[in-house]
């Protein structure tokens, strides 16, 4: 059977692992993304000098295509870019690199556009998530001598863990089906192709249709199984209040 030998090739081909593992650096870009973004939603969900313009600082990126933000840090990574010209300005030359081109580092670089890129979706979540606690809550957890980190444990967190959840599914299916940033940035040189990304190659470069079908397959399994997650969790916290 064909179709059974083609997702044989898939789980056992160093090649296509290789391609499936390369999502797990976008998994810990969106991890960091969520405390990041957490981090910075707690804080300006409290009375802070020059709220609108840090809210819209870190929501910005989230506004602009990637086609424009993967130029833009093509140029900004280039071997003469700003990047090696800050460290070269730091006295740092030593770890000047081209950081789109350097297998050991590409991934890294690749991962650290996409966090920038999406703190700002996450953020707006916690934000609206904070905003959504009732004021009373807060109120009585000041009145008891609790501090801000105290806060945070038993108030802000425990009534915005469904959005963290949820958060978490959705970073992860972006982790799997990452696909613009490092198809613009590299086309998946350096063996910086995703899985997604290998996906098309497989499909529209190397005309392998039926591989392409079966990793295809994977990936809409993958997909449909965080979604179910994210429903059920959804559906389970809704029931608990």
């Amino acid at each position: 059977f064909v179709g059974a030998d083609n997702f044989i090739k898939i789980i056992t081909d160093p090649d296509y692992i290789k391609v499936f593992l390369n999502s797990f650096y976008y998994f810990v870009s969106g991890i960091l993304q969520m405390v990041v973004s957490l981090y910075f939603a707690i804080l300006l969900s409290e009375k802070v000098k020059f709220k609108s313009f840090f809210k819209a600082t870190i929501f910005f990126p989230t506004l602009i295509s990637g086609v424009a933000i993967s130029m833009m840090f093509r140029m900004f990574y280039s071997p003469d870019g700003t990047f090696n010209e800050l460290l070269s300005i730091f006295g740092l030359e030593e770890h000047i690199k081209f950081w789109i081109g350097d297998p050991k580092v590409v991934n890294y670089t690749l991962a650290s556009i996409s966090l920038w890129r999406y703190t700002g979706f996450s953020f707006i979540m916690y934000l609206g998530a904070i905003a959504s606690i009732p004021k009373e809550y807060k109120k009585v957890a000041q009145l008891e001598g609790a501090s801000f980190i105290q806060q945070i444990r038993y108030v802000i967190l425990p009534n915005i863990q469904t959005v963290i959840k949820l958060n978490f599914i959705l970073i992860t299916i972006a982790a799997i089906s990452a696909f613009e940033i490092p198809m613009i940035m590299t086309n998946g040189s350096n063996g910086t192709s995703t899985f997604l990304l290998q996906t098309m190659k497989t499909a529209f470069e190397k005309r392998m249709f039926g591989l392409a079908s079966s990793m295809a397959v994977i990936l809409a399994i993958a997909i449909g199984i965080l979604l179910i997650l994210q429903n059920k969790i959804y559906r389970n916290d809704k029931d608990g209040y």
